[in-house]
């Protein structure tokens, strides 16, 4: 009777090790925060927007969304608005078309408390441009 107490004894102190020892792996990781610069993609937003949930989801990674549209004509924005409603940890803000991108999101972050917050000390912020095929290589799999 002794020796198998101790064996569920030490068997949840093992498992107490191994959560903690993986809670302190994944809150080292931090935030990242994507910036998602998008034109006319209609056909490919919602899956990069799930994409990037995935990725969260599977690597324990707190991530924020932003999406910057860049002069799309198609639906990419109501796809983008019903996404933002549903999940608070999406935004996105259509550019004006006169100023730089990066000063676009700059001026976003100055006014929405929201981006603020995602922008803060701790995270990192990655930008893909999904017309380039570069920004296209930074995609999380």
């Amino acid at each position: 009777m002794l020796p198998e107490l101790l064996w569920i004894v030490g068997l949840y102190i093992a498992a107490a090790l191994l959560v903690s020892a993986i809670v302190r792996r994944s809150s080292r990781k931090g935030r990242r925060h994507y910036v998602l610069v998008a034109g006319n993609h209609q056909m490919q937003i919602e899956g990069y927007i799930r994409t990037l949930q995935h990725f969260s989801r599977r690597t324990g990674t707190d991530i924020g969304i932003t999406v910057l549209l860049d002069r799309s004509t198609d639906e990419t924005g109501p796809i983008l608005e019903r996404m933002a409603r549903r999940d608070s940890g999406i935004a996105w803000v259509r550019r004006n078309g006169s100023d730089d991108v990066r000063q676009e999101y700059e001026k976003v972050c100055e006014r929405t408390e929201a981006m603020v917050e995602s922008s803060a000390v701790g995270s990192r912020v990655v930008w893909l441009e999904l017309g380039h095929q570069e920004g296209m290589k930074r995609l999380p799999l």
